[in-house]
């Protein structure tokens, strides 16, 4: 009994703050939650929702050039290759384009001083 306590509470402990959140797992997300968890870790941008990484996003379009914004518009696939509906698979297309260009270091620090 106290076995089965002991594993239950390390499961409990080992769970993410928002029990919630949708797991985005392509490999730009994956280096955008690295790089927030090494920035600001006590944010939990690892467990952003979906709607939250697309709302930071579009937070972050006004704080770039034009060329910059074209640039992105170019790479970015939008909702291409996305099977279903939600913001996961079109916020992490996007994300993916602003690795492309370059831009991710910014887009994570402008993460991690939103207010989400």
């Amino acid at each position: 009994m106290l076995i089965s306590a002991a594993v239950l509470g390390g499961l409990l402990a080992a769970q993410p703050s928002r029990l919630d959140f949708q797991l985005m797992t392509s490999p730009a997300y994956q280096n955008f939650a690295d790089k927030a968890d090494a920035l600001c870790p006590t944010r939990n941008l690892r467990h952003l929702h979906p709607a939250d990484l697309d709302g930071i996003e579009e937070g972050f379009m006004p704080s770039m050039t034009r060329r910059e914004r074209h640039r992105i518009a170019t790479l970015n696939r939008g909702d291409k290759g996305c099977t279903g509906a939600g913001a996961s698979c079109p916020a992490q297309n996007t994300l993916a384009a602003i690795s492309q260009a370059g831009l991710l270091d910014a887009f994570v620090s402008f993460a991690c001083a939103s207010a989400i």
